[in-house]
């Protein structure tokens, strides 16, 4: 997945960098993370490659306001992307790296910690995206299966998110159980 195709998506209509941010931390943040200072390198550089255009507008708030918006260009590109199929590079968490040395503490309680904290994580992220499902399922009749398209498919992502979420919690209390019975050795 790249940062410059999600662009392209999220810039079907206009859109300032600072509200690219909020979809990102808001819809996106279950999947994908990114920092404002990624974003208006990746927007100049779609502007330049002619697959995005810039207009500037008068801000009430200090300096004028920069909304991006998707050419044709930049949607072929967008389709092209998707046609690709399914992007399925490995997912990067760093938790599991720490998992895997954790054995350098030569403590089961510092490992039994560590993976509390880290089910408490999971679980508080978990809880989130629930909170937004069962949000979404009060105000919309239609939820799941009869959500408009654009919606239908961002109910995907929050799905897997929460699907994810539920399995790595399943794996930490596992986890936690097989650490407490070796500490007891």
């Amino acid at each position: 997945m790249s940062l410059p195709h999600i662009l392209l998506g999220l810039t079907a209509t206009p859109t300032s960098g600072y509200e690219l941010k909020q979809k990102f931390d808001t819809t996106l943040r279950h999947f994908w993370f990114a920092e404002l200072s990624q974003l208006y390198p990746a927007l100049k550089k779609l502007v330049k490659e002619g697959l995005a255009e810039v207009e500037t507008m008068p801000s009430e708030k200090g300096p004028d306001k920069k909304l991006y918006l998707r050419t044709a260009a930049g949607r072929e590109e967008l389709l092209k992307w998707l046609s690709t199929g399914p992007g399925t590079a490995p997912l990067r968490h760093p938790y599991l790296a720490q998992v895997f040395f954790l054995n350098e503490h030569q403590s089961h309680e510092q490992a039994i910690k560590f993976m509390e904290d880290l089910l408490t994580r999971i679980k508080g992220t978990c809880q989130t995206l629930q909170a937004i499902e069962d949000g979404w399922k009060d105000e919309d009749g239609g939820y799941p299966n009869q959500l408009n398209d654009d919606d239908f498919f961002t109910q995907l992502t929050l799905d897997a998110g929460l699907r994810v979420n539920k399995a790595y919690i399943e794996w930490c209390e596992t986890s936690l159980e097989r650490l407490k019975a070796r500490a007891e050795k």
